[in-house]
């Protein structure tokens, strides 16, 4: 009887135990799983209490970014607190992977298109009236205040984690700051013709975000430019520059012009639209200390000469007794001493 006892006893605890996890599972489920946590995120984002929404976010986020942070860039436009206000989230489903979760939430936001007149009305009258960004923002938040804007939904993904004290909303601060970085550098790569460069670091941003489209534009972009730029210079050496010559001229209202003279020949088999020759001056030590670009071939409608393409096997001079004027030439040129090349060509 005692062992029975014991043993019942036993069971009883174990049971006990099975329904106390149990409990606190179900607890887990109905008051601190990811959907209360997101909802609580999502209250305090609209509402604007940035304090509250950033206790929300997971402990990774907050290491990339400080609250101070956060505030700042949330809390100084009024008019984008007026639209964080008119929007509202509708959480469909979420799914839970361990410590992981996903949810799908049917977001209803202002949609902008409605008010791009105004927007565009304001950041006009801002201009000609001198008024700054933070003018602009107030004149609309003042505007729309009171009023309810159209709106658009559509359909967006939230991530979670679970942490020690709870689920978290998850927003990979670190790598939009990894993102925002590289595309800044890849902008500055392109702009200094460093296409290649530009290009790797574009692919490094859909390393980190497959489905950016404007990364996505940007480097379709770039490829182009590089294979515009390979195409060029493969033909680069088709045009012959010739006959190069360069000294002081004397014009009617002048005695010493530097000017320079040559002509160029399409050897190759495509017509070129524009052909850009630069020329480089040098002193008497043989120093280049100056350069001056020149467009001898340059189709465009807005082309106020009779300019024309330069076809395969043509050859194109200036007009007899003309010649490419370069005033800026430095005093401590040696006439005569300069060296040129084509720097750029663009075909029909």
């Amino acid at each position: 009887m005692a062992t029975f006892s014991w043993v019942s006893r036993a069971i009883l605890l174990a049971t006990c135990a099975v329904v106390l996890v149990g409990c606190d599972q179900v607890r887990g489920l109905l008051g601190g799983g990811p959907r209360p946590a997101l909802e609580k995120y999502l209250t305090a984002t609209t509402a604007g209490n940035l304090d509250e929404a950033y206790g929300h976010i997971s402990s990774q986020d907050r290491q990339a970014k400080t609250l101070a942070e956060y505030k700042s860039e949330n809390s100084d436009n009024p008019f984008a607190i007026i639209l964080a206000r008119q929007t509202t989230y509708e959480i469909q489903d979420i799914q839970v992977d361990g410590a992981n979760a996903s949810a799908t939430a049917k977001v209803t936001r202002p949609d902008l298109a409605g008010v791009a007149k105004d927007f565009f009305g304001a950041a006009f009258s801002a201009a000609l009236g001198g008024k700054d960004s933070k003018q602009l923002q107030q004149q609309l938040a003042d505007k729309y205040a009171n009023q309810k804007l159209p709106t658009t939904t559509s359909s967006e993904t939230f991530r979670l984690v679970k942490e020690s004290d709870g689920w978290r909303v998850f927003l990979d601060w670190e790598t939009q700051k990894r993102v925002s970085t590289a595309m800044a550098e890849a902008a500055e790569l392109r702009k200094e013709k460093k296409l290649h460069a530009a290009l790797a670091k574009l692919d490094e941003v859909l390393t980190l975000k497959s489905e950016m489209v404007e990364a996505k534009k940007q480097r379709a972009e770039v490829a182009k430019e590089i294979a515009d730029f390979d195409r060029k210079q493969s033909y680069v050496d088709k045009v012959k520059l010739y006959d190069l010559n360069a000294r002081y001229y004397e014009t009617y209202l002048e005695k010493r012009v530097p000017g320079v003279t040559f002509k160029l020949k399409n050897t190759g088999d495509q017509t070129l639209k524009k052909v850009e020759v630069t020329v480089y001056f040098k002193n008497a030590n043989g120093d280049v200390i100056h350069e001056e670009s020149y467009h001898p071939v340059w189709v465009t409608k807005y082309s106020i000469s009779d300019n024309k393409p330069l076809k395969p096997n043509y050859i194109w001079q200036l007009e007899r007794g003309k010649f490419y004027q370069a005033k800026s030439v430095p005093d401590e040129w040696k006439a005569g001493s300069v060296s040129a090349k084509i720097t750029d060509i663009e075909f029909e």
